[in-house]
């Protein structure tokens, strides 16, 4: 019985939804970061979801070119932002953290 309350919640768990990352968001908060005001509490997320992309090269190693056109690309689909995106994307789009 207790065998089948694990796997219960375990497929519960696994069929939760994954939110998708809001490029919106992460566009205002790198705004905010790229006028020096830094990553707000609650921008915390949303400036992860941007740093989180990182693209390697066929070797493994990470390609920097790759990460910035992949981050650019998803700050892109901001399509209300403005110039934005490509502000906030020259600044920190090769950077691998905040």
């Amino acid at each position: 019985m207790k065998k089948y309350l694990t796997i219960t919640v375990l497929m519960l768990l696994l069929a939760a939804p994954v939110q998708a990352k809001d490029s919106c968001s992460t566009v205002l908060c790198m705004a905010g970061m790229l006028q020096g005001v830094g990553v707000v509490s609650e921008c915390t997320g949303s400036v992860q979801d941007y740093f989180d992309i990182i693209m390697f090269n066929g070797h493994g190693g990470i390609s920097l070119n790759k990460t910035f056109k992949a981050r650019g690309k998803f700050l892109g689909k901001c399509t209300s932002a403005g110039n934005w995106p490509k502000m906030i994307n020259s600044q920190y789009g090769r950077q691998l953290g905040f």
